[in-house]
């Protein structure tokens, strides 16, 4: 029971600690909300510069881009193909081995 209440009344002091920083921090918003608008809008054409030049940017870059991703696409798919390709090689091989020895010869 003692412990309990000691829980209860570490709680209620919390609660009331953070309703008066919650109180202090309502304060500080209000008081510095004129500031932050004004910062705002000083930051806005500053905002929009950087925002046109990292659009020019990424328009320059956009085709060397595409064309290094095209090229790694298709170096992939030849990646790809061979993998699949070059365990079949040693059954080819003897394919074509069993082929030549079973073969009638060509007649002239």
């Amino acid at each position: 029971m003692a412990l309990a209440g000691l829980l209860v009344a570490g709680l209620a002091v919390a609660c009331v600690i953070g309703v008066v920083f919650l109180v202090i921090k309502l304060v500080f918003w209000a008081v510095f909300l004129p500031f932050r608008l004004l910062f705002k809008l000083l930051w806005l054409p500053i905002g929009l510069v950087g925002g046109a030049v990292s659009l020019a940017a990424g328009a320059a870059i956009v085709p060397v881009l595409l064309i290094v991703g095209i090229v790694v696409a298709v170096l992939g798919a030849i990646a790809a193909v061979l993998a699949l390709l070059v365990p079949a090689i040693p059954f080819i091989l003897l394919g074509l081995m069993i082929w030549a020895i079973v073969r009638k010869p060509a007649t002239a």
